[in-house]
């Protein structure tokens, strides 16, 4: 009875992902990952040429590549959000591309001082330091763009995309009108950016790891993908902290925060959620034929962090054999590498490599720190060693289960 309810309460929240506008945030945050990542790696050239003294005529070259990517991260989310936006409402995606542009573009620089202002300055208004307002703006701009309704144009011999162009002129002056008059007399922008000073200062700590994991992990236990709500909610925060610790990097100062989303996936979600590659390797050495073959068809995709295989095929999915380790095992990892990265053990993440590249690569190359490497390989043995009672327990299950069935056909033949 306390199981089902438990699935009731999760499935419940998990409809929260199915909201419009979590759904266009969730897309459009996915969408400029790409971006991220790109940045990185010439932030990644950057600081290695800039560390070993290598080619160093170019490291303005590779800084202005950094700042033309990453450092525009708030103009191509807004970007992004305007395409959602009309994706989802099947409308015009290109006038909201604009109108989400447009009037994020308004909202952070109308009331600024143009004559006195540096490149540098504009450049920081577009980057990280607005994305709460990227996402708060383009979302609110689409919407009453959306609400305001003007088709005066409406012959049919004229084409479509010139139809909707025409037609677009006076919601397009309304909207951006009213975000103009937020920005320049409420300081809407300012407003935004105060809301998420809280968020900024106390989301990366420990209890957020233990929540969001916990929740995460119950979710995927019960077949639910709990990284798509996790995602929509935390993943502008954590990418938030990436970029500010690049920007750090970038101006020769130490990265500050550690959960930056590299954080969990290198150190975290090892092999995939629920740290399933140390699980994966101990099923190699089972003795059980079918847990081995299943180690063995897994492994080459869980090196690649897609574990699919074993949460289905193991299977983890509803297996209450597997129900504690895969919840634990994350929030021992996670506690024991917050903590290395506290104290300053191991460099804090600063750069996005592909979620699809070996855990320990992926590890180096988010804190071109070795040391990382060897935390990262230190927390697949921890989770073996947690996985690996639990998978006993379970291989014994199956040797009993298969020792019936055995008992059973006898029966049934000498019957």
């Amino acid at each position: 009875m306390e199981y089902q309810k438990l699935i009731n309460f999760l499935s419940n929240i998990e409809k929260i992902s199915a909201f419009p506008f979590v759904i266009i945030l969730r897309n459009s945050m996915i969408n400029i990952v790409p971006i991220i990542i790109v940045g990185s790696f010439f932030l990644l050239f950057f600081v290695l040429m800039r560390q070993y003294g290598i080619a160093v005529e170019y490291l303005e070259f590779f800084r202005k590549l950094y700042l033309l990517t990453m450092g525009f991260v708030s103009v191509y989310l807004s970007v992004s959000i305007g395409y959602n936006y009309a994706n989802h409402y099947d409308r015009d995606r290109i006038i909201y591309c604009l109108v989400s542009l447009v009037c994020f573009l308004v909202s952070v620089l109308i009331y600024h001082d143009w004559k006195n202002s540096k490149a540098t300055e504009f450049i920081s208004f577009l980057g990280v330091k607005n994305m709460f307002s990227s996402i708060v703006i383009s979302l609110l701009s689409c919407y009453i763009f959306s609400k305001v309704r003007f088709d005066v144009f409406i012959d049919k011999s004229v084409p479509d995309y010139i139809r909707s162009s025409l037609n677009s002129i006076v919601p397009f002056f309304i909207t951006i009108f009213f975000v103009s008059l937020l920005a320049f007399f409420l300081r809407f922008n300012e407003f935004l950016t105060f809301l998420l000073v809280p968020f900024e200062r106390y989301g990366d700590n420990i209890l957020v790891v233990w929540v969001t994991n916990i929740f995460l992990h119950l979710t995927n236990f019960l077949g639910i993908h709990g990284i798509s709500l996790i995602n929509s909610v935390f993943l502008s925060l954590w990418q938030g902290y990436l970029v500010k610790n690049a920007e750090l990097v970038m101006n020769h100062a130490q990265p500050i925060y550690i959960t930056a989303y590299p954080f969990f996936q290198w150190f975290l979600w090892i092999g995939g959620a629920g740290s399933t590659l140390g699980l994966n390797v101990i099923l190699l050495f089972s003795k059980n034929d079918y847990l081995r073959t299943i180690g063995r068809s897994s492994i080459v995709p869980s090196v690649f962090n897609i574990n699919e295989p074993l949460l289905f095929g193991l299977p983890i999915v509803l297996n209450p054999y597997f129900l504690v380790p895969f919840v634990i095992t994350p929030l021992i990892l996670g506690t024991l590498s917050f903590f290395v990265f506290y104290f300053g053990l191991v460099g804090k993440p600063y750069i996005e490599a592909p979620w699809m590249f070996p855990s320990p690569v992926g590890a180096f190359l988010s804190t071109t720190d070795y040391r990382a490497v060897l935390l990262n390989i230190l927390n697949v043995f921890i989770s073996a060693m947690i996985y690996l009672p639990f998978l006993k327990a379970y291989e014994k299950k199956l040797e009993k289960d298969k020792e019936k069935n055995t008992q059973n056909c006898k029966k049934t033949e000498e019957n």
